[in-house]
């Protein structure tokens, strides 16, 4: 399998000598010093050493990048722990472990070129957002510039990444998975990673308005920005349930053949006893109770069965990561116009 940029990245993040989080608290300590700097240089003495929207603007990539690498572990545990229900053996599972960190070279370099364009489109088009005037510097500009090509490639090259793992998922529950009723634990392994990858998606979101808007106070979500908003969140929960459709399709097809199974058995039991009632043997129908008793509690059993891939605290946790940012956003639009600046 081919190696992709962003897989050349995160090699290099794990080969340094200390964890992920040092390593990118780490870079984006160095590029906010490299930026204030840069910008005293650049004949800007008022320039503060530590600009908040260079923090902003590096911050969000890096934490973008660290949660890849958090998904890809939880992928992997996620696979382990889905390994004795699968088709497959050892040498298959360990390609599909190494899927599901890659990023397809061809799908990495098309974020590259999509991230690089939106990046400069962002800056040149609205070059205040970015903090920036005409009269600043020539590095000024190339500074924050670089800022938001990095970050907007970074954003999707992890689109990217997320998608392509996610029809591994789904790959995998569609075509490898065997599907025993009674042991469905090991079956919803995956929901906590595509719960966790639409929490991402939400987390990075809601973090960076909440950032800009300190920074801004002056701050207003257009209808665009709202619109925007709305497809992110339905993204993310798309990201949760997609690929754990086919696996759900999966669990409905093996209730239904053990509810038929079960109300088989019910069925000829039933008709065994009727038989025996109207043939007048009594005692040996009252022997059959038991057994309709049991073929009933069978059929109840399997009724119950949830087909569902994930646990009910999955499901309550990606939901109120989803209506968390909601509700707080509700609270800031009503404390702002009860108490206008």
């Amino acid at each position: 399998m081919g190696r992709s940029w962003l897989d050349a990245l995160a090699d290099l993040v794990d080969r340094v000598p200390a964890p992920r989080w040092v390593v990118y608290i780490g870079a984006a300590v160095a590029w906010v010093v490299f930026g204030g700097i840069i910008g005293r240089a650049a004949s800007q003495a008022d320039a503060p050493l530590v600009d908040p929207m260079l923090a902003i603007g590096i911050g969000l990539p890096l934490i973008v990048l660290w949660a890849r690498q958090a998904l890809d572990d939880v992928a992997v545990g996620a696979l382990a722990t889905l390994r004795p229900r699968l088709d497959l053996d050892d040498a298959a599972t360990a390609e599909v472990a190494g899927d599901l960190r890659r990023t397809p070279p061809s799908w990495a370099a098309i974020a590259l070129v999509l991230g690089a364009t939106a990046g400069l489109g962002s800056v040149l088009g609205s070059p205040s957002s970015w903090g920036l005037e005409e009269r600043d510097s020539g590095i000024t500009w190339a500074v924050r510039l670089a800022m938001a090509v990095a970050g907007s490639i970074v954003i999707f090259g992890f689109l990217a990444h997320v998608v392509h793992q996610l029809r591994v998922v789904d790959r995998l529950h569609r075509r490898h998975v065997r599907v025993d009723l009674f042991r469905l634990e090991p079956l919803y392994s995956f929901a906590t990673l595509t719960a966790r990858t639409g929490m991402t998606l939400i987390g990075v979101a809601a973090l960076g308005f909440a950032a800009v808007s300190l920074v801004m106070p002056g701050l207003r979500l257009s209808a665009a920005d709202l619109s925007s908003a709305v497809v992110l969140f339905g993204v993310a929960i798309a990201c949760f349930v997609a690929p754990l459709l086919s696996l759900h399709d999966r669990i409905v097809e093996e209730k239904d053949r053990r509810l038929a199974e079960a109300n088989g058995t019910l069925a000829a039991t039933l008709a065994e006893l009727r038989r025996r009632v109207a043939a007048g043997e009594i005692d040996e129908a009252a022997k059959l109770n038991d057994a309709v008793a049991a073929a009933n509690s069978s059929v109840l059993v399997v009724a119950r069965v949830s087909t569902w891939p994930w646990r009910p605290e999955t499901l309550r946790a990606f939901a109120g990561a989803v209506l968390l940012p909601i509700a707080l956003w509700v609270v800031f639009e009503v404390l702002r116009r009860a108490f206008p600046a």
